[in-house]
């Protein structure tokens, strides 16, 4: 009888909601054949088998929610074409008693060079909890491998006096100070109960999906760690919209859809490149600004699971008709629930339009860990005063939202007001 357990689904994805079983017991399956779909609070995984086989029981439900190594499928052996036998599982005594008898393996921990790196998502500013790094101590292999995983720094890690050797339950015990240290005094207010709706009518409930929970608690930690501060400006496009309009079938038989969205990726892209403080990320605990030498804009896609932002790289070495093809292709598999982590990942800069829904304005939350975000509407038909009488022209709200503690609000004005010069004058694109 071989055994399916979740693997790892990534860096820091703990666990996930079993949304697909697709196959049933008595199936005979092939080695890397589909099993089930699980949603994370990033993406949704498709879990493949580790070899060929029969069937033989399915121990989970969809709507079940399952972490890395649980028991979710047995199988009948027979038909395998993976690379090998599926290796036994150990008990973690009888790991850490192998990795433990590795002495030779451990390499001494030096204390850790001073590089600027972006905080972690947390519910309010990093708490100092550990002492000083200490030069010369040692951490058994399974420690090391344990740290690694969720993130902790074993030179951080205090060991008060005793051997100056690092076990698991030590690297247990840092992460779990950690937490408890970022949730004291934390920003995130305490919830009232709610009262009992149903004392005046029926009612319905409805779980969240993983991606709007993830969304929750994203937005809560923009708004609870981050100075917002917003500028809004309209832009005139009118003669934008004229061209758009003019080459959007050439673009449409290449594979792409020529939109206001694709337009204002590359020109926020350009547009970061004169203003970088705009790309970059705030480390308080440091008080140092991360200056990035790339630029990742992420696009809002709106979909049935919930809110999701997959990132175009390096758009600003890209024309228009390449991010408007890449643009289209992305859309298509946050769709179709084929988007992978890394499409969500490494994003610089945030663009949400809901012009399309046709909201009037928009006072969009920074992505932690970015410092701004840019929010579009809806465009309008206006009489503008143009050379002694009223003219009518179609307007763009547009909105910059940022960071207030490094993004001072005339740098904000310049920025944004650069941005409707780019979009206002096709010719400033390229000088």
């Amino acid at each position: 009888m071989i055994e399916f357990k979740l693997p790892s689904l990534g860096e820091g994805i703990e666990k996930g909601t079993i949304i697909s079983i697709l196959v049933k017991e008595g199936d005979t399956i092939e080695a890397e054949q589909s099993l089930i779909e699980v949603e994370t609070d990033k993406v949704v995984v498709e879990v493949p088998a580790e070899q060929g086989g029969t069937i033989a029981a399915i121990l989970v439900n969809i709507g079940d929610e399952i972490g890395e190594g649980t028991l979710f499928m047995q199988l009948n052996g027979g038909n395998s074409s993976s690379t090998g036998e599926a290796e036994p599982i150990k008990e973690e005594k009888q790991v850490a008693k192998e990795e433990e008898s590795k002495p030779k393996e451990e390499p001494v921990i030096e204390e850790p060079a001073k590089v600027a790196v972006a905080q972690p998502v947390v519910a309010s500013p990093p708490i100092k909890i550990d002492s000083e790094p200490k030069k010369g101590f040692r951490a058994s292999p399974l420690a090391r491998k344990m740290a690694k995983e969720i993130g902790v720094n074993l030179a951080n890690i205090s060991l008060e006096g005793r051997s100056k050797r690092i076990s698991l339950q030590d690297v247990k015990t840092h992460a779990k100070q950690l937490n408890e240290g970022r949730n004291i005094g934390g920003a995130t207010p305490i919830t009232p109960d709610l009262p009992d709706f149903s004392k005046w009518g029926d009612i319905s409930k409805e779980s969240l999906s993983g991606i709007s929970k993830a969304t929750s608690e994203n937005m809560s930690t923009s708004w609870s760690t981050i100075p917002h501060a917003w500028l809004q400006e309209k832009v005139d496009i009118t003669a934008l919209e004229a061209k758009r309009q003019e080459h959007k079938f050439a673009i449409k038989e290449q594979g792409g859809s020529l939109t206001i969205t694709s337009i204002l990726v590359k020109v926020v892209a350009k547009a970061l490149e004169s203003y970088p403080i705009f790309n970059a990320s705030f480390n308080p605990s440091a008080n140092e600004i991360i200056y990035k030498e790339y630029i990742n804009i992420g696009v809002a896609v709106d979909t049935d699971r919930g809110l999701l932002v997959p990132g175009l790289r390096s758009p600003n070495q890209k024309s228009i008709s390449e991010i408007a093809i890449e643009l289209t292709e992305v859309s298509t598999k946050v769709k179709g629930k084929k988007i992978s982590k890394e499409d969500l990942e490494g994003i610089t800069f945030t663009i949400s339009n809901l012009g399309g829904i046709g909201t009037t304005a928009i006072f969009p939350l920074v992505t932690f860990p970015q410092v701004a975000i840019l929010g579009v509407a809806a465009s309008k038909k206006e009489a503008v005063w143009i050379d002694g009488e009223f003219k009518p022209r179609l307007l763009m709200p547009i909105t910059i939202g940022f960071d207030h503690r490094i993004i001072n609000g005339a740098d904000a004005a310049r920025f944004i007001k650069h941005i409707k010069g780019l979009l206002e004058d096709w010719f400033l694109i390229n000088l």
